[in-house]
């Protein structure tokens, strides 16, 4: 480990991972931005409409994956640990799948539209999303921990909140003896969306990890 970072300060930065995570992490806010209209959508065609429009942007996400794991294969020296640039681009990557895959599961269950508390899962997922890419823009400034510390407690912050919003959506599904069909079509629905936001806690929670690592 030492030796690593004596090696780090004799080479020159390799800047480019970082300025591809922030890029992996901007496209992930662009995917927020779309999958925030989830919440006000009404109708079928609509909800097919922003799963079509989420799909190329996970695709370019996955494009910018790629290209940080062709990086890592042919570069000697990286800025901070490979094995955590790897960690970090998947956990990044993960957010943006799950609001393509909430929006995809929005239009194949042809929601006409969204009860309230999923309403309330994307505002949250959105906020998530927005203090992750700050955690995310501040990799680069690995020898200050305290950089994410604020966007760290409101991403977790912000899952605590999502936890109490599912729990009690998932009770009153239970509670209100509704066709069978619709409880597990909202039931699914409710769960894709707060997986989501777990992804969100998880991401943030590498980048804090790799920081207070390599810092």
């Amino acid at each position: 480990m030492l030796l690593d970072r004596l090696v780090r300060l004799i080479l020159p930065r390799q800047d480019r991972f970082f300025v591809l995570l922030e890029s992996l992490a901007d496209g992930i806010v662009k995917g927020a931005a779309v999958f925030a209209e989830l919440g006000t959508a009404s109708g079928v065609a609509q909800f097919e409409s922003i799963a079509g429009r989420l799909k190329p942007l996970e695709t370019d996400a996955d494009k910018i994956c790629h290209e940080i794991y062709a990086e890592l294969d042919t570069s000697f020296v990286t800025p901070i640990d490979r094995e955590d640039v790897a960690h970090l681009t998947k956990a990044l990557d993960d957010v943006i799948d799950g609001m393509e895959h909430a929006g995809a599961f929005a239009a194949l269950y042809r929601f006409e539209t969204l009860t309230e508390p999923m309403r309330q899962l994307i505002r949250i997922t959105v906020k998530a999303v927005d203090e992750l890419a700050k955690g995310a823009h501040h990799i680069r400034h690995f020898t200050n921990p305290d950089s994410i510390r604020e966007a760290t407690i409101a991403v977790h912050t912000l899952e605590n909140e999502a936890d109490v919003v599912y729990r009690k959506a998932i009770a009153a599904l239970f509670s209100d003896g509704i066709d069978a069909r619709e409880l597990v079509r909202q039931k699914d629905m409710l769960f894709t969306l707060e997986d989501g936001i777990d992804r969100c806690e998880d991401a943030m929670d590498v980048i804090r990890s790799v920081i207070v690592k390599n810092g």
